[in-house]
């Protein structure tokens, strides 16, 4: 019975040993292989591989398979990973480095499996697939992707991986952010060879002053550098450009550069934060007169961080329903009665704490998301309005909207859907515009056409800081404004100036003369109350009505109010 059993086990192996040797030679036509043993010696090699690592058999048998590796901290890297794997005899694939004899790299796709029998290693099979040419073909692909074509610098999406590379790995740097402010006037239009000139020698001036560090180009006539040299450094690059002057044909270049400045992790803790940190530093250098490198304060550094801190949270802020919607009243200046409400955005954020709408709504501008927190606040607006005039409360309740918003071209059906979907009428949604989106609408069809389709359907239209903004008032003959909102900035010394009280009467009568509606905004005390009242002020409000409330105190106010006007 056992030899039975011996026999059926050798001619298995003798099975498995020619199913193996096949295999080597379907293997041996399309790959270089070479054999190696516990200590790592070459025992055998074929063709291929030979021909491309240019070792004759007499040179390369009995070489440790460490020859096949570059002599450099890379590949001794990968020497080791590779190793220490086939060492506990377990097998190993990816892609590594070799050179061949004389020296010349090459990469390959190394396949390395141990050939055991039974417990016995026998020696590790090494089975390699040319990518050199992949791998070339890699390479230049980004370099294209990753290089500015004129000057040989990281572009801006090299730039974001490279300060990344750094953040993750908690090393200091400053980063600067240069700017060519008068470059277009340093070459004739269309004198290409002129502007790579001269961006080859700012280049050169860079790399000359600030050694040791990491360029890219990320505009026209922008630059940004990651370097470990301190802000002292950086803000002496303009003295240097004075010194050694960017020449062309013999002769001194006035270039004009400034900058800003931000630090990791002393100022900001991301690319994003450095990036823009720096470039709100470099435009106030701008605004300053130019000619100057410098950086954000404490605070305003904390700004950014803030800035950018809810940029991030409001896309979940939007999603989760986190923003809401308060309302303040405007009140009848003859009757005493609320007529209406205004929807005004509120975010109360557990890290953030309060979010004030003069952070917010710049913040979405930029974001690309004011679109949707204006559909946010139109939707809680026009539900509320419904629901009041369910309960036969109803008041008209007004948004703010922004020309942005309208030039998505969506404006209109995203209205008609929000109102459908609250089944609030029309009439009770009102849409607050400003002058200058006014101003817009006069000049440009599509926006007319938008503002003209709502009104039809029913919409009103306020304009709002009314008299703040453009001096012509040509979009008053075009624009469907039923209402006027005076601004806070006239309203707040109305009753103690005496041209700003003149201003407000005027514009009071100004309103009153076109059939407008006219609100005053910002009324905080009873004399300015009562000095609107006989300019003959339609309707007021603020904190000396109302302040913004959440819905529920609203509409106890409105349930009284029907209530005192039942009795």
């Amino acid at each position: 019975m056992d030899n039975n059993r011996r026999l059926e086990t050798e001619v298995a192996a003798d099975r498995d040993q020619s199913a193996f040797g096949s295999l080597l030679d379907g293997l041996d036509k399309k790959f270089m292989i070479y054999k190696i043993d516990s200590e790592g010696l070459i025992l055998d090699t074929n063709t291929r591989f030979l021909d491309k690592s240019g070792w004759t058999p007499k040179r390369v048998l009995g070489k440790p398979f460490k020859i096949m590796f570059p002599d450099t901290k890379d590949g001794k890297a990968d020497l080791m990973k590779v190793w220490r794997r086939l060492r506990s005899l377990r097998p190993w694939q990816g892609d590594v480095l070799q050179v061949t004899k004389t020296g010349e790299p090459y990469w390959v796709s190394l396949t390395a499996i141990p050939v055991m029998s039974g417990t016995q290693h026998l020696y590790t099979l090494m089975i390699e697939a040319d990518r050199t040419e992949e791998r070339k073909l890699r390479e230049k692909l980004e370099s294209i992707a990753y290089t500015d074509p004129d000057t040989g610098l990281m572009n801006r999406h090299k730039l974001t991986e490279e300060a990344e590379q750094l953040i993750q790995t908690d090393r200091h740097f400053t980063f600067v952010y240069l700017a060519i402010e008068n470059f277009h006037s340093l070459f004739d239009p269309g004198d290409k060879e002129a502007e790579n000139r001269i961006l080859s020698e700012f280049v050169h001036s860079m790399k000359v002053y600030f050694r040791n560090s990491r360029f890219a180009r990320i505009g026209m006539n922008e630059f940004a550098v990651l370097t470990p040299l301190g802000s002292w450094f950086a803000e002496g690059f303009l003295q240097f450009l004075d010194e050694h002057p960017i020449q062309s044909d013999m002769t001194g270049i006035p270039v004009r550069v400034s900058g800003g400045i931000a630090k990791f992790p002393d100022d900001q803790q991301s690319f994003k934060h450095l990036l823009s940190a720096s470039s709100i530093a470099r435009h106030r250098a701008m605004r300053d007169g130019g000619g100057l490198i410098t950086s954000l304060s404490k605070p305003e550094q904390r700004a950014v961080a803030r800035r950018l801190r809810i940029e991030q949270k409001l896309p979940g802020a939007l999603e989760e329903g986190a923003i809401q919607a308060f309302y303040q009243p405007q009140v009848d200046m003859t009757t005493g009665r609320i007529i209406a409400a205004e929807a005004l955005v509120r975010w109360e954020d557990r890290d953030l704490g309060n979010v004030r709408p003069a952070e917010l709504i710049p913040v979405a501008e930029d974001a690309g998301l004011i679109s949707a927190l204006g559909a946010h606040v139109i939707e809680a607006a026009a539900r509320q309005a419904a629901n009041w005039k369910q309960e036969g409360i109803g008041v008209p309740v007004s948004c703010n909207t922004s020309v942005r918003e309208f030039r998505a071209g969506d404006m209109v059906t995203k209205i008609r859907d929000i109102l459908t979907r609250t089944a609030c009428p029309p009439s009770l949604l009102e849409l607050e515009i400003t002058e200058k989106f006014a101003f817009e609408a006069e000049a440009e069809g599509e926006l007319m056409h938008q503002l003209k389709l709502l009104h039809d359907d029913g919409i009103t239209f306020a304009l709002d800081d009314f008299g703040t903004g453009y001096a012509s008032f040509r979009y008053m003959q075009t624009v469907p404004i039923q209402k006027i909102k005076i601004g806070e900035e006239f309203i707040a010394s109305f009753s103690t100036n005496e041209k700003v009280g003149r201003i407000v009467d005027g514009l009071v009568r100004f309103g009153h003369s076109l059939g407008l509606f006219v609100v005053a905004e910002g009324v905080e005390d009873e004399a300015v109350y009562q000095a609107l009242s006989i300019s003959g002020c339609d309707a007021v409000q603020g904190y000396h009505t109302g302040r913004p409330m959440p819905a529920d105190q609203f509409t106890r106010l409105l349930r009284e109010q029907a209530l005192s006007e039942k009795n």
